[in-house]
């Protein structure tokens, strides 16, 4: 599950195993805020094994943690790995 998070101390979310992130269209100035929720920063997507992979074989958009929360669209600059 994807999920926004900046790139602060707070960053990865420990919840899950993620392996890379990817910057959302038009970071820094995207819509993207960090999930954190004392946090304003600007969030880049953070994306697990299986999401990295979907995203080298072209995927960009990507749901959140449930069905009620807005897809994310990232761009095409790369896999940041951590």
């Amino acid at each position: 599950m994807a999920l926004s998070r900046c790139l602060k101390p707070h960053s990865p979310p420990r919840s899950n195993r993620y392996t890379a992130y990817a910057l959302p269209v038009g970071y820094p100035n995207s819509s993207t805020i960090c999930g954190i929720s004392t946090c304003t920063n600007q969030g880049v997507i953070w994306l697990d094994d299986h999401e990295s992979a979907a995203y080298l074989n072209g995927q960009r958009i990507f749901p959140g943690p449930n069905n009620n929360f807005t897809k994310m669209r990232v761009d095409d600059s790369g896999l940041k790995i951590i």
